[in-house]
């Protein structure tokens, strides 16, 4: 009986493991002239219980019934509706069937067709095993359609495809999305969202971040779905691979100064076509380099392999690419992937972002993230950004770079950052020029309070070194410079704490300097800022936070030094003068700044323009009714001068409070008409509140109005500040004699005489 058996089964086109050649021709065969080929999964459920229940020797029956029942449904239902190209035992009782049709028919179809092969099997199966009782008996089924792309591969991937579906049930909701997924990977029906990644300097795009997605109005249009199905069926790299293609199909429309940020999942990294593909005769073609790619290394699952992860990672960077760490803050290990893979950018994950204009903690680690970023020399991208006071509170922490649905949202082009976060960045942009001028008017550069120390070079002997400290002790430092650049730092107490260790005369005393110097000490340009430098030196670690600041020239050679008690002494004295020199009324420059600015511009030698404003009738509202209405009313003036240079200016003026109701502006010719008509339109209706009050008491208070005189300034002419007033106080008289609020320049050439009788003017009664 069992040689008969055996007999019947070698009739069978049953394809052993050495038949897979013919295999793959007779499908390729098949695919060729226009049929389907595909392939039926087959399994007994619970075969183990089976075996169990009843013993070895009746699950061996059933099992070469099993396989006698599923040849003949096979010969008996494919060859009608197809072509029967064999059948091939995948191990134990796993079987695959494979079928040519001669038309490719629609999912539904092959539903249908394989619950009718389930249902034939599973009658047959039942009614011809009398050992059990009529029903027990069930089959897994699923199957799989061959693209036709690669036969070799896609023996394999079919099989694994088609054991998937066949864990759910052929009639099961699951089932179906199954087969939907599988039909989007087969189609590479995938598109791709951008959405920004902006500068909080400027608000230019950065580049963007390519998003992938579903069919629309699928459940697979979100990437999480997408996702979750390729993590189900073990098919993450081929649907990272299509969403990467879909993603660069972009690049023609990035310029050179921009990036493409694109997803790299790290079970699913070493990708052919990022590494080994036409990809970079393409960026070449368009002017592109890989620079222009940023790989973002997401944290949905844990890095297993470090040192093979950062092999392949290595390799990316050998070709040009950037690369980012994703969901920092958030995922499995994500400073320890910053630790081991250096990323050019880290982006902060939502959930450390959500709500920070109101948390301090979080407020503390970003600060910390950002002192981190600028010191291993990466930057920051705050993701997850939704609303203004997030973007304000990143911008004010000095994070870099942001993106989010309030900065703009992900659409299918390369779109701008969005108005309102435009607006926000241009605003708060505005009040850094506006601390950056206060800063240039008081603050002096680094290079005016350096000092000297001692220097060796690098070859120096630690003894010598140490021999120089004990002979000079007013000196705390010495800088190693090589051909007169600073290449390190050697503070006392850090060189008297080491050697004051157990073995440290034994082990440093005759070694090179350079062998324990601080290698990367904080060095500036002489030319930058007090208060900059200041800040940096007190964002450095605990331990060298006393070091001093090395100063350099243009072309990096050394020039000194200079203390951080010093630095801070300069800012203390800096914030005094801030406070002396601003007028306390209004918060403006006060009278000091004004000339450090006018000084400042004649020097810079740039014509500009010089508007003097004084209040009409003041005097009047001040004596009537009280200092309390003439300081609000001073306070409303300063307000509407800084709005309208808000609205109407360029960036570059300057404002401050001569004293009373006068203040100055300065500005260039091509913006004061525009600033002076703006003040000109907004100052009848910026004081009706305080006519309201008065006019319900009875009284009938005159209209304020502003006279503003302007006069060009050529630098090449206007030697003193003295000279600037003089000429002013003319132009102002004549305005002073218009009434209402009006606006009068020298800026015709026969006006350019301070003595001129006729005057240009603007008037706004």
């Amino acid at each position: 009986m069992l040689s008969r058996w055996f007999r019947l089964l070698r009739e069978q086109p049953i394809f052993l493991t050495e038949k897979k050649m013919r295999l793959k021709s007779l499908i390729s065969q098949e695919i060729a002239r226009g049929a389907s080929v595909l392939l039926f999964y087959v399994d007994i459920v619970k075969l183990t219980e089976v075996e169990t229940r009843y013993g070895d020797l009746a699950a061996k029956h059933l099992l070469q019934r099993f396989e006698k029942i599923l040849y003949a449904v096979s010969r008996n239902l494919f060859d009608a509706a197809g072509k029967l190209l064999g059948v091939q035992n995948l191990w134990g009782d796993d079987y695959a069937v494979y079928v040519s049709f001669p038309f490719i028919k629609s999912d539904e179809e092959y539903r249908l067709l394989s619950i009718s092969f389930q249902e034939r099997i599973e009658n047959l199966l039942n009614q011809q095993s009398p050992l059990f009782s009529r029903g027990d008996l069930r089959i897994h089924i699923g199957y799989a359609v061959f693209p036709g792309r690669d036969i070799t591969k896609e023996i394999y991937t079919t099989v694994r495809h088609a054991v998937h579906m066949a864990k759910y049930g052929l009639t099961s909701e699951k089932y179906a999305s199954i087969t939907q997924y599988h039909r989007i990977l087969y189609e590479e029906a995938i598109h791709t969202v951008y959405m920004p990644i902006v500068s909080l300097r400027d608000g230019i795009p950065l580049g963007w971040e390519a998003l992938a997605r579903g069919p629309e109005e699928s459940q697979f249009y979100s990437p999480g779905s997408l996702f979750a199905y390729a993590e189900e069926t073990d098919t993450v790299f081929r649907l990272e691979q299509i969403c990467r293609r879909r993603a660069l199909e972009h690049l023609r429309y990035v310029k050179p100064s921009e990036k493409l940020f694109i997803n790299l999942d790290p079970r699913a990294i070493d990708d052919p076509y990022l590494l080994r593909g036409n990809l970079f005769k393409w960026l070449d073609e368009m002017g592109l380099s890989p620079n222009n790619i940023v790989l973002e290394v997401t944290e949905r699952h844990a890095i297993t392999n470090y040192r093979m992860f950062r092999k392949i990672i290595e390799e990316y960077r050998r070709k040009g690419y950037l690369i980012a760490v994703d969901d920092a803050g958030a995922g499995y290990s994500s400073l320890e992937s910053i630790a081991e893979i250096y990323p050019d950018y880290i982006k902060l994950d939502m959930s450390l972002i959500r709500n920070i204009d109101v948390d301090t903690i979080k407020q503390a680690l970003l600060e910390t993230f950002v002192q981190f970023a600028d010191k291993v020399k990466c930057q920051i991208i705050a993701e997850g950004v939704e609303t203004e006071r997030e973007l304000q509170t990143l911008i004010e922490l000095g994070v870099p770079y942001a993106q989010g649905y309030y900065v703009g949202k992900p659409v299918k082009g390369l779109t701008s950052t969005s108005g309102a976060a435009m607006n926000q960045i241009n605003q708060m942009q505005e009040q850094r020029q506006e601390v950056y001028r206060y800063q240039r008017m008081y603050a002096p550069q680094v290079g005016e309070i350096i000092t000297k120390t001692s220097c060796v070079d690098c070859q120096t002997k630690v003894r010598e070194v140490h021999h120089i400290f004990e002979q000079n002790q007013r000196i705390e430092s010495i800088v190693v410079l090589e051909e007169d650049k600073p290449i390190g730092l050697v503070m006392r107490f850090q060189l008297y704490q080491v050697l004051g260790g157990q073995y440290g005369i034994a082990l440093y005393y005759e070694r090179p300097v350079a062998q324990m110097m601080n290698r990367n000490p904080l060095i500036v340009k002489s030319n930058e800022n007090i208060s900059e430098v200041a800040r940096r030196a007190m964002a450095r670690e605990t331990y060298h936070l006393y070091d001093v600041v090395i100063i350099i020239d243009d072309e990096d050679r050394y020039l000194g030094v200079v203390s951080v008690q010093a630095l801070l002494d300069k800012m203390t004295t800096i914030r005094l003068e801030m406070a002396t020199f601003a007028n306390p009324l209004t918060g403006l420059p006060g009278n000091n700044a004004i000339e450090r600015e006018l000084q400042s511009r004649l020097e810079g030698g740039s014509e500009f323009m010089v508007v003097y404003c004084d209040l009409d009738r003041f005097k009047w509202f001040n004596d009537r009714y009280g200092f309390e209405v003439g300081d609000q009313i001073i306070r409303r003036t300063a307000q509407l001068l800084e709005q309208s240079i808000h609205n109407e200016g360029e960036g570059s003026e300057f404002i401050g409070h001569i004293g009373g109701d006068d203040f100055i502006l300065i500005s260039t010719s091509e913006r004061v008409e525009a600033i002076t008509e703006e003040i000109s339109r907004s100052f009848p209706t910026a004081f009706q509140e305080i006519y309201s009050k008065y006019k319900r008491d009875g009284q009938q208070p005159p209209d304020l109005s502003i006279s503003m005189a302007g006069v060009l300034i050529r630098p090449s002419v206007d030697q003193s500040v003295e000279h600037i007033s003089e000429r002013a106080a003319i132009v102002k008289q004549e305005a002073k004699r218009r009434p209402g609020t009006v606006y009068v320049s020298d800026r015709q050439d026969h006006l350019a005489d301070a003595a001129a009788p006729h005057l240009d003017g603007n008037q706004v009664s």
